[in-house]
């Protein structure tokens, strides 16, 4: 069964913030969002930022703009089906599949991802050889 949401995501930069808001449909419920199920909100970001890096306050950057999930709220899909003809909408499942390459924790959080040493991202390791 699908469910429906409409995730805001925030940026700022400088003394600007900026929001865009995404509608997605998924398989996960509202707990799997509220406990960040396949790290969803990491991939989000990865695949709306292109490539996110967390620091030592645990907040995630792009360049030089702070990113995040500003919040998140279920929506009909009837809701979905306007947005989706308005501004676009797109599936959470390949959001996460696309992003998910493209954050990296930073190191004293990778036990938290199960990375140990690891550094997830592919293209983070081809810029660093």
């Amino acid at each position: 069964m699908l469910n429906y949401f409409l995730i805001k995501d925030s940026c700022r930069d400088g003394d600007h913030e900026y929001y865009d808001y995404v509608p997605v449909e998924t398989t996960m419920t509202s707990e799997d969002l509220r406990n960040n199920k396949n790290f969803w909100e990491e991939s989000f970001l990865g695949w709306q930022w292109h490539y996110i890096e967390q620091d030592e306050s645990n907040d995630w950057w792009s360049g030089m703009r702070i990113v995040s999930i500003y919040d998140w709220k279920p929506i009909t899909k009837e809701q979905y089906e306007v947005l989706d003809d308005v501004i676009g909408a797109w599936s959470l499942d390949q959001i996460i599949e696309q992003g998910e390459e493209n954050w990296l924790p930073h190191e004293d959080n990778y036990e938290h991802y199960g990375l140990d040493d690891l550094i997830p991202c592919t293209e983070y390791n081809k810029e660093k050889e």
